[in-house]
Order: structure tokens, then sequence, then C-alpha cells
């Protein structure tokens, strides 16, 4: 059965009221086996789509995160968090694609969840929708670039773990922050941050999934 995303069903005193019904079943025989077998439907419902959207979220950060230091286990982080032939073909390819260079780069990119919501879940199948954006820093050196990176996962359950089958950018990435890194040449404000330099070279993006829209990267 396919439902929407809804707030959160399940409360303490909805449980305690299943533990009446129980109770009662009783006095209602087998007109009241119904009524709680649906309560519990819908409590393994709400586990099932927080588990999802648990995994979704995990899903994304590990897609976005990348050191260029270890950029093969950053791979298989990637290649763990998915599951069917076109994601893990794909990661292949990347990983194939990784030059000397880029592994000598110094770069590192770290994601964090900025929102994340469940579109669609089919119970039965296991199977889910998601929509994640997160932030990403990218350092390298003493520069870093902030980017807002949107993405619709189709997520399915794999032996009690939820996996991205499908990535997809959601929108543009959006340029968020760019600069020097606190402290780095002594200017630092005391937000921890500095304004760019202008024509200063940005950060060299390490490979992942491009699901961050047409500027490249994840």
């Amino acid at each position: 059965m396919i439902q929407k995303s809804s707030p959160k069903g399940v409360t303490a005193p909805l449980v305690a009221v299943g533990v009446l019904l129980v109770a009662a079943l009783v006095a209602l025989g087998v007109f009241g086996v119904p009524y709680v077998k649906a309560l519990t439907t819908d409590r393994n419902t709400a586990e099932i789509r927080d588990e999802a959207l648990i995994g979704a979220q995990q899903v994304a950060i590990n897609l976005n995160n990348a050191d260029s230091a270890n950029l093969d286990a950053s791979i298989e982080t990637m290649r763990s968090s998915v599951t069917g032939d076109e994601m893990t073909v794909y990661l292949q390819s990347v990983q194939d694609s990784i030059t000397d260079e880029l592994r000598n780069s110094g770069s590192k990119a770290d994601a964090e969840v900025m929102s994340a919501a469940l579109t669609e879940l089919n119970t039965d199948d296991r199977t889910a929708t998601a929509l994640v954006v997160v932030k990403v820093t990218t350092t390298q050196g003493n520069q870093y670039v902030k980017n807002q990176v949107g993405m619709r996962l189709g997520m399915v359950e794999v032996d009690g773990i939820w996996k991205a089958s499908s990535a997809e950018p959601v929108g543009n990435r959006i340029d968020l922050e760019s600069g020097t890194l606190p402290g780095a040449d002594g200017t630092g404000g005391s937000d921890g941050s500095t304004p760019a330099t202008e024509g200063a070279p940005a950060p060299t993006e390490t490979p992942a999934p491009s699901v961050g829209g047409d500027s490249g990267g994840q």
C-alpha cells in the first residue's frame, strides 16, 4: 500500500488506548480484532516510515562525503549505501575515473542534512521516495566552499537496511559561502568566517554521484 508521508502517527496515549482495546476483546469478540489489528498496522507503518527517512538521510550524507586522501574508502562507503546495477555501475565508473592528481589534491567534502521528507512509502514492497537537502562543505588547503544540494532518492529496504536504488538532482546546486578557513590567514572574524579573496581558486571537488544539479560534483 502506498501512503503519502505524514507526521509521526503513534504516540504514547495511542499505545495506551491499544492496551485498553485488548482488554475489551473479551466483550467485543471477533468485532474487536480488526480494530486492534489496524492499530498494530498503523504502528508498523510509522516505524517503517521513520526507518526509511533515517536511511535516506544517511544515504544522502554517504553519497556526498568524499576524502581525496582515501578515495577508495569513500567510494566503498557510497557503494554500501546503494543497490541495483545502475548505481553500482555508476560508482565503479567514478572510481575508475579518479586520477592521481585528484588523489593528491588534499580536497575533502563533508555533508550534513538540512531537511528531509518522504514523499512516498510502500510498506508492502518496502520502497520509498525521499527528498533530501544537504549542505556540502568542500575544503582544499586553507580554502572552503559551501553548497546546498537537493536530491531525490529512490529507497528500498535490503536485508533490513535502507539503500538508494536511484538518485537524481532536484534543482540546481546553490552556492552558499566560500572563503578562507578560520584562522588560516589570521583575519578570521568573530563568527569564524572570512570573505573569499576575489579570484582565489575554489577547492577541487572530489567525485561523487551527480545528484547536485548542473554544476557537477555530488
